[in-house]
């Protein structure tokens, strides 16, 4: 009985085993993924037609506690740049107010565990009264599986979905029952000001 006990017991050595395993495979697979992802960036970059801008960025864990990183478990994300949503504003002191909206970013990150989560933070901007949620585009249990051509498949994924979270795609949805978010719908939420310029009836 005490044997069974101690090979119980032994299952804490065994896993944690297999989480060393796993994060030493994700700080190898790292810059294979990053590699891809610039790649992939890179041809956007080049052929896409309307360019707001794609980049990789490496990304650690922070501590605010002690204004430390975590440098063992690093994150990957594959980010769009900033649009401009065609809102600007000017005073009569010349100075103006344009409304941007920010990018979307595909994240890959290393839990805990070891295993990989893919996460997709859509766009949003000043006028959103919070930021949106984020949604899970996968989750990687083996690194083998995480190739190429799955990158290729989560980047696809994730660009439509962030595609349809855009002022740019929100009132383009196929489904029939879906209800695009009310930020972009609704009327923009600033006061009226009466100028001196009236129309006719």
């Amino acid at each position: 009985m005490m044997n069974d006990i101690v090979n119980v017991a032994n299952m804490y050595a065994e896993g944690l085993k297999n989480v060393l395993k796993r994060r030493e495979q994700w700080i190898k697979k790292h810059d294979e993924i990053k590699a891809h992802l610039k790649e992939i960036a890179d041809h956007l970059n080049t052929n896409a037609v309307y360019k707001q801008g794609f980049f990789v960025d490496s990304l650690h864990a922070f501590n605010e506690e002690i204004n430390g990183i975590c440098s063992d478990m690093p994150s990957l994300a594959f980010r769009s740049g900033e649009m401009s949503m065609g809102v600007i504003f000017k005073n009569n002191m010349g100075e103006t107010k344009e409304y941007m909206e920010q990018g979307f970013h595909i994240t890959f990150n290393p839990t805990i565990p070891g295993e990989i989560i893919v996460l997709l933070f859509p766009h949003y901007s000043d006028l959103n009264t919070e930021k949106p949620p984020y949604a899970t585009l996968a989750i990687i249990d083996d690194l083998e599986q995480l190739t190429n051509e799955l990158i290729d498949q989560i980047i696809i994924k994730g660009l439509e979905a962030s595609f349809y979270s855009s002022y740019t795609g929100v009132l383009e949805r196929e489904e029939e029952n879906e209800q695009p978010d009310n930020i972009h719908t609704s009327p923009i939420g600033f006061k009226r000001y009466d100028t001196t310029q009236k129309t006719n009836g």
